[in-house]
């Protein structure tokens, strides 16, 4: 089992995992406004395993974290947005989406 790592510059690309991997994605968020990442669509037998907020170092108060999404992978297609969900659509600014395919045989 690896772990894939995968980022804000990494959206709309094609990723290649093998069956047990994580996908680890981590996104630019900054909270303090209202706005966060959500899972739009997963791709069926993906599960979020784990979700976390990671700060930089001397990011202060009101400064950017990173959202970081761990997943058990399965083939599809992965879609995130950003916004302030409680504006439903209107508060979307942002979307992220990956293509998971299986890597081959190891």
């Amino acid at each position: 089992m690896a772990d894939v790592r995968v980022g804000h510059g990494d959206a709309g690309r094609t990723v290649e995992v093998a069956a047990g991997d994580r996908l680890i994605v981590s996104l630019p968020e900054a909270a303090g406004t209202g706005h966060t990442w959500v899972v739009e669509a997963l791709p069926e037998g993906a599960e979020v395993v784990t979700e976390r907020y990671e700060h930089p170092p001397g990011g202060g108060i009101g400064g950017t974290s990173e959202h970081v999404f761990v997943l058990r992978a399965a083939p599809g297609t992965l879609r995130l947005r950003y916004g302030q969900p409680w504006r439903g659509e209107a508060g979307v600014t942002e979307r992220y989406e990956l293509t998971v395919v299986p890597a081959p045989t190891r």
